[in-house]
């Protein structure tokens, strides 16, 4: 079971009797905090989204201790101005154990319905718009260039009935013309 809630302007994933830092917070070590701005909650394979967040849903948490974070240096300089200034900063942060996460049943259950169950289904494809799909699908196997096998499935050509002239015996364009003018001349 793990919850998402914001704090701070940021975003944490909690567990159960987890450690996280998060920006400080004017809590003495040992007090007691709650955020209820929780964005997501899971339980044994349920996720429930909020929107913006759960109502009624909490994450519980102890504070741990204050600190700071690594120093990070900020340097910057201008050439050939004699212009050059080092900084140093160390974010601050508070460490905290989350004790619990509350969840609101009531609302748990409006929130559990899917959705995807009101919206009816597609209906599958007509049988006729069906054909061409599928004998694309037999015609898939042949190596043959996209303009000739849109010439051949509109003049209804046997794809393999066709002799092709291109490289590793692939079907072109011109072999499919030679065909449609090989099926006029016997009628």
């Amino acid at each position: 079971m793990y919850a998402i809630f914001k704090a701070q302007g940021k975003q944490f994933r909690a567990v159960e009797d987890e450690v996280l830092r998060i920006p400080s917070l004017e809590a003495e070590p040992g007090d007691r905090v709650t955020f209820g701005d929780v964005l997501l909650l899971e339980r044994e394979g349920d996720v429930q989204v909020g929107t913006p967040s759960v109502a009624g849903a909490s994450v519980a948490a102890e504070v741990v201790s204050h600190g700071r974070g690594d120093k990070i240096v900020v340097y910057k300089m201008k050439r050939r101005k004699g212009y050059r200034r080092k900084q140093g900063h160390r974010q601050g942060y508070t460490e905290i154990r989350i004790l619990g996460i509350d969840l609101s049943d009531g609302k748990r259950k409006a929130a559990a319905k899917p959705k995807a169950a009101a919206k009816p289904k597609k209906k599958p494809a007509p049988k006729e718009k069906a054909a061409p799909e599928a004998r694309a699908a037999e015609q898939a196997d042949f190596d043959i260039t996209d303009v000739a096998r849109e010439m051949a499935e509109s003049h209804g050509l046997d794809l393999a009935a066709l002799e092709g002239t291109g490289k590793g015996g692939r079907i072109l364009k011109k072999d499919v013309e030679a065909a449609i003018a090989a099926a006029k001349g016997d009628d």
